[in-house]
């Protein structure tokens, strides 16, 4: 008892066919394009010889040592040539010619009621002829090949995965040039930053010492400063005391000590040698701040290795 079913109806095959999404078993691509051919370009009456063309890519892309492999995660399985570890698409079209469009005679009936109405000049028909295209590395970018009248596809196989061979072998060569380029980028790059840095860093280093003796220069400065107007201050008190008459009342008596006690006690609060620590509780030795390093740093920033753009 003969079983009429197709092998691709078998619940084994179902199984297979669904399991490998991608393939390049021929027994797997043939049953996966002939089951659902949507994305063979072609009319009906052109798949047989479509799918032998198929066939015959195949044949000879294995004695080239390539794979011709179908994808059937899209929607409709998808055919790819695989040569080395590239993949490229392939698609088939039907070319269609332009033919001029003759009224048929319902048309011309209508036209003669409305003749206002658009009738279609021309028609595309099928013209069987084949169009083979392979992607390429560039998007939406393919090799084509159609057959012509002096030879149709077949016979020229062998030329057709040279070619592609050659474009493949263009394109690897590219990616390694692009790659070599993008890694001499980056090395320059890293050599940029290292530059920076070391460039950044030096101007940090001579920029600390100048800081550090600005920060002490400064601040010694306020001291004796501050110093220098207490002793005025003590001295123009004590002068204010001297300045006495005997015919001061008691009010005067009275404001004169109050104005001298209050300027003494001023000379003290500022006096750094007086009472409390003073310039002695100011370290010697300081690390120099943002502010402090700017004006001994030049262009740079003193947070970071990039040079800093300030208002003046």
């Amino acid at each position: 008892m003969t079983d009429d079913s197709s092998p691709d109806d078998t619940d084994w095959n179902r199984i297979r066919l669904n399991t490998r999404r991608v393939t390049s078993d021929p027994s797997l691509v043939f049953q996966a394009i002939e089951r659902d051919p949507a994305n063979l370009h072609v009319t009906e009456a052109s798949r047989p010889r479509a799918f032998q063309l198929i066939h015959a890519l195949a044949e000879e892309a294995g004695e080239r040592g390539h794979r011709l492999g179908v994808n059937t995660k899209t929607k409709h399985p998808r055919l790819y040539l695989q040569v080395g570890d590239l993949r490229r698409a392939v698609t088939l079209h039907e070319e269609y010619d332009k033919i001029r469009h003759e009224p048929t005679p319902e048309e011309t009936r209508r036209l003669r009621r409305r003749p206002w109405e658009h009738v279609p000049e021309y028609d595309h028909v099928p013209s069987g002829r084949l169009r083979l295209e392979i992607a390429k590395a560039g998007y939406n970018e393919h090799h084509s090949w159609t057959d012509d009248k002096r030879s149709a596809l077949e016979p020229r196989l062998p030329r057709i995965l040279r070619e592609v061979e050659a474009a493949v072998a263009a394109d690897q060569e590219a990616r390694l040039e692009a790659r070599r380029q993008h890694e001499a980028y980056l090395a320059e790059q890293q050599r940029k930053d290292e530059e920076r840095q070391r460039l950044w860093q030096a101007a940090l280093d001579e920029a600390r010492p100048k800081a550090v003796e600005a920060t002490r220069r400064r601040v010694f400065r306020a001291a004796y400063d501050a110093w220098a107007a207490a002793a005025e201050i003590r001295a123009f008190c004590n002068a204010l005391e001297q300045a006495t008459s005997p015919d001061d009342d008691p009010a005067t008596v009275r404001n004169r000590a109050a104005w001298t006690t209050w300027g003494r006690a001023a000379a003290d609060r500022i006096d750094p040698t007086a009472g409390g620590a003073g310039l002695t509780a100011v370290p010697f030795d300081t690390t120099p701040g943002p502010d402090e390093l700017r004006p001994f740093i030049g262009s740079w920033s003193p947070l970071e290795p990039r040079v800093e753009y300030r208002y003046e």
